[in-house]
């Protein structure tokens, strides 16, 4: 135990570091994501064991579940959630170190674990109930053990590849990508593995197959618990049948017609090489371009300059072995390219997995400065702050910065106001009845002007809680209903209307 503190002492202190900053959120008090009543909602009833119902408030069940374990030790829902993104945002530093490590040396390895510590995208999470950090430490560690077994050759690598595949998977769809990448890379591991420890490729290809072989018997062990659905898997498949068919593109297609009626409302529509004319030949590209600025965002646009120090620095041995990192950040990028062609829509979180690839090759673009520069304390100094000082500042003003706290104030009056639930209650805002402790209610968010017409019809609504923003000068009077109480935020304020004639508890 001793020589397992001093041999990994660095990456303890890196991991407590990192632990620090994103408590330092979690007692800032911010307001958890929209997601989290979704998740929260569907793990409560996995929890009673209404699987069924469960699923109906979100169809993969291995996240909820997850949650609701968590649960069972940390009764707070909201906390348990932080919890279950917390440790595995602090753990990654784990795989993420060992895999640097072994790709590239142990000062790339630190001070690559240093800046994924410090980084905005990792800890202004820290709040929020998602599947992204769970899904990030599965297939970490899945892609660890692809270097591991390649460059050892023991059999127990692989099963732990394809057990941390296969959870990676359950946990997000788009680890179905990991275990094609282990494929793709037998060509470049398999001359780095020499002697009586070098893997066959029959045995390689047993190992990968133990994926399907896992996932089929963990769908049978929830059918087995009355979990009959595991939802988004055949999403691959329909996607495949999709493409064969060439109707995988439809929804893109319709966007670009409706594009190009548009087109014709404009100025100088009849005339070639317009705006949306424009728009429509290259959306592909403007789609890729805002990928990439989502990855830079993550990685930080001061660390990234670091890469232009890769130029300086010597071809080592394991250069080939380091384009499994690339492979996973492309392999992810072209998944949310499609993802966004087909749904016109990305979010950033989808994209961690290719920002945290790639950011070995940022601290190895530190480390070349480092040594580069190592001679002059000044420049030292200014590349610390510029690689490692900006990220942790964005992160620490991001903490200073004042939280609206409205939801948490309006959610937590309404639990006391209405304690046995008696009340029946709209919502514009997934969030409200989370803190007010009414998971059955999440079902019924909908849009502003949604929520004010059908809480007129439905005479058994009682109260309806609005969440607006105070820049905008939206129109919140419901005939029928007049002011019950107000919490107002610096941003977004919340009112709760109740029906007049309504009797108070």
């Amino acid at each position: 135990m001793i020589d397992f503190l001093s041999r990994h002492r660095a990456l303890l202190l890196i991991m407590a570091l990192s632990l620090g900053l994103k408590l330092l959120f979690v007692w800032q008090g911010e307001v958890v994501n929209p997601d989290s009543a979704t998740y929260i909602a569907a793990a409560q009833k996995h929890a009673q064991g209404l699987y069924t119902e469960g699923l109906r408030y979100y169809r993969m069940p291995f996240y909820p579940l997850v949650l609701a374990g968590v649960h069972a030790v940390i009764p707070n829902w909201i906390y348990a959630g932080q919890v279950l993104t917390i440790v595995p945002l602090v753990l990654c530093l784990w795989p993420l170190y060992e895999l640097t490590r072994r790709l590239f040396d142990q000062q790339v390895a630190f001070v690559t674990s240093l800046l994924f510590a410090v980084l905005p995208a990792f800890n202004t999470s820290a709040t929020s109930v998602k599947r992204d950090p769970l899904f990030l430490l599965f297939s970490l560690v899945a892609v660890l053990f692809i270097v591991i077994a390649y460059q050892d050759g023991r059999l127990r690598w692989w099963l732990f590849f394809a057990l941390f595949s296969v959870l990676a998977i359950l946990n997000r769809v788009e680890g179905v990508m990991i275990p094609a990448i282990a494929v793709l890379f037998i060509p470049i591991f398999r001359p780095s593995v020499s002697g009586t420890k070098k893997t066959s490729l029959w045995r390689f290809l047993i190992m990968v197959g133990l994926v399907p072989l896992f996932l089929v018997a963990v769908i049978a062990g929830l059918k087995l618990a009355g979990i009959d659905s595991l939802s988004r898997l055949n999403e691959v498949v329909v996607w495949g049948r999709q493409l064969a068919l060439q109707k995988f593109f439809l929804g893109y297609q319709a966007l670009m017609e409706k594009l190009k009626v548009f087109q014709e409302t404009l100025p100088h529509a009849d005339l070639h090489n317009n705006l949306i004319e424009t728009v429509r030949h290259y959306a592909p590209l403007i789609y890729l371009l805002g990928l990439m600025e989502m990855l830079g965002k993550i990685i930080f646009p001061t660390s990234l300059l670091a890469l232009w120090a890769k130029r300086w620095e010597k071809i080592g041995s394991k250069a080939k072995e380091r384009w499994i990192l690339v492979a996973l950040c492309v392999a992810t990028i072209m998944l949310n390219l499609v993802f966004s062609v087909k749904r016109n829509f990305t979010t950033e979180r989808y994209l961690w997995l290719a920002g945290t690839s790639l950011l070995p090759w940022v601290g190895c673009g530190i480390v070349v400065c480092w040594h580069r520069y190592q001679a002059k304390r000044i420049v030292l100094l200014l590349l610390f702050l510029l690689f490692i000082g900006a990220p942790l500042a964005k992160t620490l003003s991001v903490v200073a910065e004042k939280q609206d706290h409205s939801v948490v104030e309006a959610g937590q009056w309404l639990r006391n106001y209405d304690s046995n639930e008696m009340m029946v209650v709209m919502y514009n805002d997934r969030r409200l009845p989370l803190y007010a402790n009414r998971a059955e209610d999440v079902r019924r968010i909908r849009n502003l002007a949604w929520l004010k017409r059908h809480a007129r019809k439905k005479k058994d609504v009682t109260l309806v809680a609005l969440y607006v923003s105070n820049k905008k000068n939206e129109d919140t009077a419901i005939d029928g209903f007049e002011p019950l109480k107000t919490f107002a935020g610096h941003k977004k304020t919340v009112l709760l209307l109740q029906r007049k004639g309504s009797s108070d508890n």
